[in-house]
């Protein structure tokens, strides 16, 4: 019995997979640029493309706060801490703060998320979808873990 092929089914999955390579919803890339002030991060995406070339840099990433909050209680603490604590002397008590997570070199996970989020607002609840067709864009990014320690 003669094999059958479809030409139709095999230029619809061409196209499927050719649109699933560039469909991201999580990546694992590095820090480059952290502002603290916005808790926004540019991240250089760590995987490469088919080809071998490096992704371009995804700018202006959100960094929630249940991410940066370790950075910043540590910054305040070590105001308040150190009358308390000196960092010499004998019978003194040191304290070493944990590094700096959010820093460049800082490997993170981030999400791409599936629909626009221009018009979400934390603790809202639910919201529109706004007139934006953006789905999967990385204009959606978000970190959402810290991999390892930046340099």
């Amino acid at each position: 019995m003669a094999k059958i092929t479809n030409p139709y089914k095999k230029a619809a999955q061409a196209i499927a997979e050719a649109a699933s390579r560039d469909n991201h919803n999580c990546l694992v890339g590095k820090i480059v640029k952290y502002d603290k002030a916005k808790h926004i991060a540019d991240i250089q995406p760590l995987p490469e493309d088919l080809s071998g070339d490096k992704m371009g840099i995804i700018n202006d990433v959100e960094v929630p706060f249940s991410i940066y909050w370790i950075d910043e209680i540590w910054d305040h603490m070590a105001d308040y801490l150190t009358p308390i604590c000196p960092r010499d002397g004998a019978g003194t008590m040191k304290i070493t703060p944990p590094p700096k997570r959010l820093v460049p070199g800082t490997e993170v996970t981030m999400v791409v998320h599936d629909y626009c989020l221009d018009g979400y607002e934390v603790g809202k609840g639910y919201f529109g979808r706004e007139e934006d067709p953006r789905e999967h864009d990385l204009n959606d990014a978000i970190v959402v873990a810290i991999n390892s320690e930046g340099s």
